[in-house]
């Protein structure tokens, strides 16, 4: 079918106001080379963070929609982000993941860029050039990149709008996670290929807690948990642009450092500590695939958080690269940043308990998504839990409800990712 086709068929099955999700939207090519086009080059998405690359001359290739960049901090402290793509012949200019440069030279030609982008050598240029070769409009190309609160976001889009516009009211939210405190990120995030469509992990953390009694149904008895419903209670809210998150409370025990209570108090409002002294848990997702993690565990019959952020990268209709990162209060004392580690290993790590639940399913809802079969039958999935529901105040912004069972924040991600896909 042509993508004008696609469009119109979009606009006739897909209803999330009524929790109509069709199976096709996970299996279908067509689909994940439209979104290419109208996701992916037009949102903001998230790359890393600051912290990875905190000396002058660091730098981090990452991608961008399915491009490499490089994410380079400069002299004065500024970080800037270049398409990895020399402007002589069109070479990959940088094949580190990370490392020290001021300078990047072509493995192809040696021409040398500098980590602000500009040409600033080209061999025997006076010979073989003459005075004809212009250095200054061969600059490498500048990615629109911008940060909230050390969480680094690209866009290929020049008119997009400004990312803090685009984060809107969630703000108040990933302050919480990222910007309680000085943040850092420990180690290389860790990065492993599932077989499945992004969808279905930004799906999972935008608003899935129903799924823990019986997927992660271990953990009750294992004794990491006090029962199999405990993921119930607290509440799911969802702001504009199809971002959303489930905030498990109360918890009687303050999981973070203690000595650095303070810090949170002067980064936060007292509607937004008074959310973190109360938290359980925060599982969400900013649309379309950067979500993050505050989990509590016991560890050795001591209680501990862990803070992470993950992307579902895709690579293709039905495989996605997982990239998480692990990040610690930068004031908090070595032994508690050990043990926060310990505990994202154990439960979200690519062999934690947590992870593997997630990501089998994850592979068996994406297979029996392919084909044409799921467009012969019309196979649709069911979201339509909680729209019986009316929503309640909350101290923070958004529309919330009264506990995380209900599926309104995955109906607002599908609402925006429509909008997007139709437009």
């Amino acid at each position: 079918m042509s993508k004008e086709q696609l469009v119109n068929y979009l606009n006739e099955t897909v209803k999330p106001d009524e929790g109509i999700i069709p199976a096709y939207l996970l299996g279908d090519k067509a689909v994940y080379e439209l979104e290419h086009e109208k996701v992916f080059l037009k949102t903001w998405v998230f790359l890393g963070h600051e912290s990875e690359i905190p000396n002058p001359g660091d730098f981090m290739t990452r991608e961008l929609a399915g491009y490499s960049i490089i994410i380079s901090r400069e002299s004065m402290g500024e970080i800037n982000a270049f398409y990895n793509m020399c402007t002589h012949r069109g070479m990959k200019l940088c094949r580190a993941d990370k490392g020290n440069k001021t300078l990047f030279t072509c493995p192809y030609h040696g021409f040398n860029f500098k980590n602000t982008g500009e040409l600033v050598g080209v061999p025997l240029q006076k010979d073989i050039y003459g005075e004809r070769l212009d250095r200054t409009k061969m600059g490498l190309h500048k990615v629109k990149l911008e940060s909230y609160k050390g969480l680094l976001f690209g866009n290929w889009d020049e008119n997009a709008e400004p990312l803090e516009e685009f984060l809107g009211d969630f703000k108040w939210y990933l302050d919480i996670v990222v910007g309680r405190a000085e943040m850092e990120v420990i180690g290389a995030p860790q990065r492993f290929i599932v077989k499945s469509n992004w969808k279905v992990g930004s799906d999972n953390f935008v608003g899935d807690s129903y799924h823990t009694m019986v997927t992660h149904g271990s953990i009750a008895k294992l004794g990491m948990v006090p029962n199999a419903t405990y993921s119930k209670r607290g509440f799911q809210i969802h702001t504009e642009n199809g971002h959303g998150l489930n905030l498990g409370t109360p918890n009687p025990d303050f999981a973070f450092p203690e000595e650095l209570k303070d810090e949170y108090k002067s980064n936060l409002s007292e509607e937004q500590y008074e959310v973190l002294s109360n938290l359980k848990n925060m599982i969400g997702n900013a649309f379309p695939n950067m979500s993050f993690l505050i989990s509590h565990t016991k560890i050795k019959g001591e209680l501990i958080s862990n803070t992470s952020i993950r992307m579902w990268r895709p690579l293709s209709h039905n495989k996605m690269e997982v990239i998480a990162w692990l990040l610690v209060e930068k004031n908090a004392s070595q032994e508690w940043k050990n043990r926060s580690r310990d505990s994202f290993i154990l439960t979200f790590s690519p062999s934690g308990i947590f992870e593997q639940d997630d990501t089998e399913v994850f592979t068996d809802i994406t297979e029996a998504a392919q084909g044409p079969m799921p467009f012969q039958k019309n196979l649709t999935y069911n979201y339509t839990m909680g729209l019986h529901r009316k929503p309640v105040d909350f101290i923070g912004p958004g529309v919330a409800y009264d506990d995380k069972f209900t599926e309104a924040s995955q109906r607002n991600f599908y609402q925006y990712w429509l909008e997007l896909m139709t437009k």
